[in-house]
């Protein structure tokens, strides 16, 4: 820390005076370019300090040396300081209006401070400096999805992956745009977001068991669903007795997903913590995503045993031992075909959920009930 505010103020000490002096490099890699592609690599490994010091040095060697600042914006921008970001991506800028990553980090920064459409029109003009630039691509494409045109960033990831054909990154984002597309075929658009979303939540998971499933109308062919009520006893004012209220789950008041998640938990399909909250934003694991949709298909099936079938039963999974609360729900759904083990055997119990896969699999099983 201490050598990069020595290398910041030999920089402001270099502008500051009427010329640059010429500094030796200290070794044959102590050059500008060299810990520039330290500092991108660094900065990958979100060490950000260490890139930090990297770019600094870029800089110390060579004060007009462009990519310094372009990593240096980069720098700032993921801690947050989007002034400092901004000052940086601007001297990049005026000191090489022809480097292309200069304007992707511009753009990427206007995206941060809410301005997507000027985000946009920066990330087009790297591409014009350089059509194989995958960060334009990818980072176009990002603002797009924030834009809700998710069109648009299809159609960017597919220009990506059809300009820089061996980009994993790209062609994977165009694939699961596209699978997302057809996992919401049928949903309402507002819908559409959460088919796009790398991880769902448990309050994205309440609406999609309600709208994707009819859940309501799924469970009236078994008769009128029990639901579980948390009433307490009524308390007499005045002579009279007060009908009893359901109290509210405290952290979903104004949530998007309030009534949906109040369907489900009142269902039993998903359940509260011990303090009574639902934590409607925090994303679903594949084990609970397993456990939920059990509970939906005992309710459905009117098969509570459903729920304790599998136990003591000998776990094919080495990430899941039988002992586990989310052993017999994993059992019940890959015996039916609604979720598969990982490539490498194992289940994946603690990994996120995307949207794309959240709706597939509720579509495998809706076709069981």
């Amino acid at each position: 820390m201490r050598k990069a505010i020595l290398f910041l103020g030999i920089i402001v000490l270099v502008a500051g005076c009427g010329g640059k002096k010429e500094v030796k490099a200290e070794g044959m890699l102590d050059t500008p370019e060299a810990h520039y592609k330290m500092g991108k690599r660094l900065l990958k490994q979100h060490d950000l300090q260490a890139a930090k010091r990297e770019f600094l040095r870029a800089i110390y060697l060579d004060e007009r040396y462009a990519p310094g600042y372009e990593g240096l914006a980069w720098v700032f921008l993921e801690q947050g300081d989007l002034e400092g970001a901004m000052k940086n991506a601007d001297k990049a800028i005026s000191l090489d209006k022809n480097f292309a990553p200069a304007y992707v980090v511009k753009g990427a920064i206007l995206r941060k401070e809410g301005k997507p459409k000027d985000a946009i029109k920066f990330f087009d003009r790297a591409l014009e400096l350089d059509q194989k630039l995958e960060d334009a691509y990818i980072y176009k494409a990002e603002t797009y999805v924030d834009m809700g045109e998710y069109d648009r960033a299809e159609e960017t990831y597919k220009e990506g992956a059809t300009a820089l054909p061996n980009s994993m990154t790209l062609n994977e984002r165009w694939e699961e745009m596209q699978r997302a597309r057809r996992a919401a075929a049928g949903l309402p658009p507002e819908f559409l977001k959460i088919a796009r979303a790398p991880r769902i939540t448990r309050g994205d998971l309440a609406a999609l068991f309600v709208v994707e499933l009819d859940l309501e109308k799924l469970l009236k062919r078994q008769g009128p669903p029990e639901r579980k009520r948390f009433y307490s006893p009524g308390t007499p004012v005045m002579g009279k007795k007060e009908e009893a209220k359901e109290p509210e789950i405290p952290d979903i008041r104004n949530h998007w997903a309030m009534n949906y998640i109040k369907t489900v938990v009142e269902l039993g399909i998903m359940d509260l913590y011990p303090d009574g909250t639902f934590k409607p934003d925090e994303p679903i694991t594949r084990g609970n995503f397993a456990v939920y949709c059990t509970n939906l298909l005992a309710k459905v099936l009117n098969d509570p045993k459903l729920t304790t079938r599998f136990i003591g039963s000998t776990s094919p999974f080495p990430d899941v031992p039988s002992s586990h609360y989310a052993f017999n729900a994993v059992m019940v759904m890959t015996t039916r075909g609604v979720m598969k083990a990982k490539l490498d055997g194992t289940f994946g119990l603690t990994d996120p959920v995307s949207g794309a896969d959240a709706l597939m699999m509720l579509k495998t099983l809706k076709s069981q009930l």
